[in-house]
């Protein structure tokens, strides 16, 4: 259960946030599709049968003075307030000379925080995920690191996720203008 109202904490409240040029993709009649052809800011079209088509467009995207469609569960305060909140939270953490790594709710650091800021199931505190030993973090959602008790962790946030190896964090250390080029495969 912790980890699910740690996801509703920590993604839900950016919904109140989203950006109104949204992407919407629907199935329509060709009469709809022509419409939407010439009237907005289409991303693709395709014919799927006779008179069936699949279109993809920006919304919220009309210039004039009197169109404004918001959605509807939208408050840009509420979002700003939580993130500043957070990062107020997380500034003596950051900005330690012994950060390597941070994200929306953690920290990785080079020494040990006092037993009273940790806690794995009180609000506000962090919780101990691991010690590590060796670590690379390249950029965020993408790191390395092995632990004290021989646990390998790599994350990579990215198309070409399944190429990545720790071999691959420890050479990019070593030269970050080094560049790869991979065929990587969707599938939709």
């Amino acid at each position: 259960m912790s980890y699910v109202y740690k996801i509703l904490m920590n993604s839900l409240y950016g919904r109140f946030g989203i950006n109104p040029k949204s992407t919407t993709t629907e199935v329509c009649d060709e009469y709809r599709y022509k419409n939407l052809i010439r009237n907005s800011e289409l991303i693709f079209g395709d014919m799927l049968s006779e008179n069936t088509y699949i279109v993809a467009y920006h919304s919220n995207t009309d210039k004039g003075d009197d169109y404004w469609n918001p959605p509807k569960n939208s408050a840009v305060q509420l979002a700003a307030t939580i993130t500043a909140s957070a990062r107020i939270h997380m500034y003596p953490y950051i900005s330690r000379e012994d950060c390597y790594y941070t994200d929306t709710d953690s920290v990785v650091l080079g020494h040990p925080l006092p037993n009273e800021e940790i806690s794995s199931s009180v609000l506000g505190k962090f919780k101990l995920e691991d010690r590590i030993i060796k670590g690379y973090f390249l950029a965020p959602k993408s790191y390395f690191y092995s632990s004290i008790e021989g646990q390998n962790v790599l994350k990579y946030k990215g198309p070409a996720k399944n190429l990545v190896m720790p071999e691959w964090f420890e050479k990019q250390y070593k030269n970050p203008s080094h560049t790869e080029q991979v065929s990587v495969e969707s599938k939709f």
